[in-house]
């Protein structure tokens, strides 16, 4: 697998990101945050200006990377892909007191699933380690297909304090 450098402006950061990788998510398990929301393309929170390099542009809508700005060397960081080294300057509001947590896979077990309101469901999910996160932070979940369906992904917000390890 071919690996390249992802230079992130104006913080300096540097960051490996396998070739069928988005920078998006090479940055994000690197620790190095950047604006996203959708994560497939749609949204334009991702926007940066590409500096230097080549990348496949990947699936970005032309609503959300118009032609004009493909031109001017703007990217999603969601969907591209390098296909070189590349140097990319996002909008960054770095807070050097906050504490980052990488992105990280883990594997969990549901261990309750319950109706809570009317269209409210309580899920608490049983991880194979600890996991540290911020207020708001999120999850995505991919479960696995069975009976012939195919795997699908979930995005959640954790609804726990920080300290409440259930």
């Amino acid at each position: 697998m071919t690996k390249y450098t992802i230079t992130v402006e104006p913080v300096g950061r540097e960051v490996e990101c396998d070739e069928d990788q988005t920078i998006l998510d090479a940055c994000l398990r690197a620790g190095v945050w950047l604006p996203h929301s959708c994560t497939h393309g749609t949204c334009a929170t991702c926007k940066v200006d590409k500096l230097d390099g080549e990348v496949d542009l990947g699936e970005a809508s032309s609503f959300a990377l118009m032609d004009f700005e493909r031109d001017e060397g703007k990217l999603l960081t969601c969907c591209a892909k390098p296909r070189e080294d590349v140097t990319i300057e996002a909008d960054l509001d770095v807070d050097e007191d906050m504490e980052v947590h990488p992105v990280e896979d883990f594997t969990g077990t549901v261990v309750v699933l319950e109706d809570i309101a009317a269209d409210t469901k309580r899920l608490v999910v049983e991880l194979d380690r600890e996991i540290g996160f911020n207020a708001g932070q999120y999850m995505k979940f991919t479960v696995p297909g069975v009976d012939g369906r195919e795997e699908c992904d979930r995005t959640w917000s954790i609804g726990s304090p920080p300290g409440e390890t259930t």
